[in-house]
């Protein structure tokens, strides 16, 4: 047996579990008509880090979620969900005093969204709730993510990362808005102890206050962040070590929803780099998964499979850009 099978976990992902419910067919000239007949509604689990381990899973990476739920209705049927998915529910934490977000997601025309958020309180799960022997059981961990991890936004996410780091786990972390004005450089305690950070171009600008991606990848490796991924959209990504600089082309697809195309990513690119794959396969793989997530309608929905990712790989092409 080796050192990985002796752990339990390939990764455990850490942040929000919330419920989306993503509606097709209401456009800004639906307000002008006095019935609209939605295309469809879809109900299921989202939120970044429940949407990395629910990808992470059917992927085959042997993965735990750490997470607070609400003890309501929306809870249950966040449970449930996630109870046919391949993730361990060990340490998803039901609270009875809180209430779990729930995100409207509208879909556009051309697999544009936008969010609308009913919040919640009392979320975020807590450094104190969580078991810090499990650190010893996993090969990696994921705050997914930085800037809605909540109670762990305030201190708890530096101290997981440092202490993970410690027991031998490789870190990762994705990020999100500000949505709580902590302000760009609330998280720089914690980038030291992340080995593999993965913020869109938006989330970089704004806690580097740089406008290029190369710009804002040298920021943060400046910051101590081990490796910088960058996600750039439709423009692909760009990744940044000590060693290496590349940018990865997109897949071209006709993308349905783009909703969750990032988090996929990030799930796709944490279970190659856990598979031993170089850095340019890693950031290919999470390339195409995030494609991949883009054909179908929510946030962790067409993703089914590592072989399904391959043969997408070898079935569809990738742009070429011009940088």
């Amino acid at each position: 047996m080796n050192r990985a099978e002796e752990k339990k976990y390939d990764i455990l992902c850490v942040g929000s579990c919330v419920q989306d419910i993503l509606i097709d067919g209401m456009y800004p000239e639906s307000f002008d008509e006095p019935v609209t007949v939605l295309d469809s509604v879809l109900f299921t689990s989202g939120g970044d880090a429940t949407n990395e381990a629910v990808v992470l899973g059917r992927l085959g990476s042997r993965t735990g979620l750490v997470a607070r739920i609400d003890g309501g209705p929306v809870g249950e049927a966040l449970y449930h969900n996630l109870m046919e998915e391949k993730v361990d529910l060990t340490y998803v934490l039901k609270d009875e005093t809180s209430r779990s977000t729930t995100a409207f997601v509208i879909l556009g025309k051309g697999g544009e969204h936008k969010f609308f958020l009913h919040k919640g309180y009392n979320e975020g799960i807590s450094l104190d709730e969580i078991d810090m022997d499990m650190l010893g059981q996993t090969r990696a961990v994921c705050i997914g993510s930085l800037y809605t991890s909540y109670r762990l936004d305030r201190g708890g996410a530096k101290v997981l990362m440092e202490q993970a780091k410690r027991a031998g786990a490789l870190t990762f972390a994705d990020m999100d808005h500000d949505v709580e004005n902590l302000g760009p450089n609330a998280m720089d305690a914690v980038y030291p102890y992340v080995d593999y950070l993965i913020p869109s171009i938006d989330e970089a600008r704004y806690i580097t206050g740089t406008e290029h991606e190369k710009d804002a990848a040298e920021a943060l490796l400046e910051k101590g962040a081990g490796t910088v991924v960058i996600k750039l959209g439709g423009r692909g990504c760009y990744v940044r070590s000590q060693t290496d600089a590349f940018y990865v082309d997109p897949f071209k697809v006709d993308a349905k929803d783009t909703t969750g195309c990032g988090d996929n990513f990030t799930a796709g690119f944490i279970h190659s780099v856990l598979g031993g794959k170089p850095l340019y396969e890693s950031a290919r793989f999470a390339c195409a998964a995030g494609a991949v997530n883009a054909l179908e309608t929510g946030a962790h929905m067409a993703v089914r499979s590592e072989r399904q990712i391959e043969d997408f790989m070898k079935r569809f092409p990738q742009k070429t850009i011009e940088r």
